[in-house]
């Protein structure tokens, strides 16, 4: 496997005087040192101010499922909780360093945990084994906005081949790198792309053909982090700030496996439903002790 490393955090959090292409060659510089043979892993794409960039996927295709025709109405709903610890306890104020831009904002809170006070937990992804994908792909494409020195929302569930929209509202410099993520583990995982946002008003679009879990990072500030859930069918959704989710799609009645993913967790929660007249409820409580050690 080809050896990679990620971008330093010595980066500026603006373009230095001048262009933002000598920013743009500084990180190539960095990203390319860490790759064998050559091979750059990495690739930064700067697009113009407030154009859209609608690159070509770089991730893999792979077969997909036989396509069907499935109702859009709600079938599974419920609540996902956390026990063993606390908003209060989990909540952590990000060092922002001197960062001129994003001190200006007031506190950034630590977007790793984000629990209300009855234990509510919100990002976790709530799918449907052996989901199959529908016939056509959703018209609009789901936007990841970076505003306030945050990425906005901070986990997402699509399908393989949907395109999701990254925009920079910001006034600096943000960069989108994208990692495969290893399930079960910390690790970062193999970098996929690196996309540039030098300016406000920056958007780049770009597809996810592969099933899988994928990190978002910026380099420039090093506490923005989020996650995209590809799932291999259509029958997925996050929990909101309240711990709720709803899968909108119709499921014919019978038994299904549901499954619950947080990034903070190395295993899935699981149970067995039964759908009947389309609808059920599943609710899942994760236990802080077997989350990962913080």
């Amino acid at each position: 496997m080809l050896a990679t490393r990620h971008l330093p955090p010595a980066l500026p959090p603006t373009p230095p005087p001048g262009s933002s292409e000598s920013w743009v060659a500084a990180i190539r510089g960095r990203a390319g040192a860490g790759v064998r043979g050559g091979l750059a892993l990495l690739t930064l794409t700067t697009s113009a101010c407030g154009k859209v960039a609608d690159s070509a996927s770089q991730f893999p295709s792979t077969p997909l499922t036989p396509a069907v025709e499935i109702d859009t109405q709600a079938s599974i709903s419920g609540k996902v909780t956390l026990k063993g610890a606390d908003a209060a306890q989990l909540r952590k104020i990000v060092d922002v360093g001197g960062n001129p831009f994003c001190t200006g904002h007031g506190e950034i809170v630590d977007s790793a945990w984000r629990v209300a006070a009855d234990g509510a937990l919100a990002d976790a992804v709530i799918t449907v084994r052996g989901s199959q994908r529908a016939s056509n792909l959703p018209e609009t494409s789901p936007l990841i906005d970076q505003t306030k020195c945050e990425f906005v929302p901070h986990t997402i569930a699509i399908q393989p081949g949907q395109k999701v929209r990254f925009h920079n509202s910001d006034l600096t410099f943000h960069n989108i790198r994208i990692a495969r993520h290893e399930a079960g583990t910390r690790g970062k995982g193999e970098n996929i792309d690196n996309i540039g946002q030098p300016s406000r008003g920056d958007e780049n679009v770009k597809a996810f053909n592969t099933p899988g879990i994928y990190r978002l990072e910026c380099d420039v500030h090093r506490w923005m982090s989020a996650w995209v859930f590809v799932h291999e069918g259509i029958h997925a959704a996050v929990s909101t700030a309240d711990g709720r989710y709803e899968i909108s799609r119709a499921l014919a009645d019978g038994d299904y496996v549901v499954e619950a993913w947080h990034p903070q967790f190395p295993k899935n929660l699981s149970q067995t439903i039964t759908v009947r007249d389309g609808k059920a409820t599943a609710d899942f409580e994760f236990d802080f002790t077997q989350a990962f050690q913080l």
